[in-house]
């Protein structure tokens, strides 16, 4: 229900590539010259910052919660909790601050010459009159993206609004869900027998196995989807999505 060992070494190596490729990314973005300040802000103290939060929280999970983790405690499962947090805000805010960037430095507006409304700006296949406006090839990169966004959106809406994302300490299947309710039912027949219910406890304790998953809602349509692969998708997509967008920058500003 883990990683392979070739899975662990290829997250390592994939994770240092994409390390350096955020960090040049930063730097460009850092280096930049904006036409409008409110674009400048955006870039430098928006995405730029933004895309080091997420660097952190990637690095700080991986090292908290390393792949080939088969049994963490309970405080390590929190810490990592608490930075996929702070790692999912801050991606769906660079996306946004991406959008952002874009619509003011290139000045884009509604067809009746007004600025654009707030709902107006994004990269989403909802976000027609800004897709629009970028270079073919973007738009197909974003095209291709699509399930990534709803992804995203679903998952960071959860977090804002509905259930928290976690990480479960366990992973049952279907003879081990039943064990596991069955212990249920002995826990609650013994709670005037202190020593019982421990041993009870004990032993439902065991039941499952650690897997490196997230989740938010059974019931609101999620799936569950493992931490670290889905973290380094995440990683490489944000910073795909800020290095064609320096690029259209540099197209519009020539």
């Amino acid at each position: 229900m883990g990683y392979s060992q070739g899975q662990i070494i290829q997250f390592q190596d994939t994770l240092i590539h994409w390390t350096d490729r955020s960090s040049d990314l930063i730097d460009v973005l850092l280096a930049r010259n904006y036409h409008q300040p409110r674009a400048e802000e955006i870039a430098k103290h928006g995405l730029a910052r933004r895309l080091q939060m997420i660097r952190h929280c990637i690095r700080r999970t991986f090292e908290i919660l390393p792949p080939e983790t088969t049994e963490p405690d309970r405080d390590d499962l929190m810490d990592a909790t608490a930075f996929l947090h702070t790692f999912i805000f801050n991606l769906y805010g660079a996306i946004d601050n991406a959008a952002r960037l874009w619509c003011i430095e290139a000045d884009l507006r509604l067809a009746s010459g007004k600025p654009l409304r707030k709902f107006d700006i994004g990269l989403t296949q909802n976000h027609a009159i800004v897709r629009s406006s970028l270079s073919a090839s973007f738009q197909l990169f974003l095209s291709n993206i699509n399930d990534w966004f709803c992804y995203l959106e679903s998952y960071r809406h959860a977090l804002a609004h509905r259930i928290p994302l976690y990480i479960p300490p366990k992973c049952l299947n279907a003879d081990e869900v039943r064990k596991f309710e069955r212990f249920n039912k002995l826990l609650d027949n013994s709670t005037d027998t202190p020593d019982l219910y421990k041993q009870h406890h004990a032993e439902q304790a065991k039941i499952g196995k650690f897997s490196p998953q997230i989740m938010h809602s059974y019931s609101d349509g999620a799936r569950p989807i493992f931490l670290h692969a889905q973290m380094i998708c995440d990683y490489s997509t944000v910073i795909e999505i800020g290095e064609w967008m320096t690029k259209e920058l540099t197209i519009m500003s020539a």
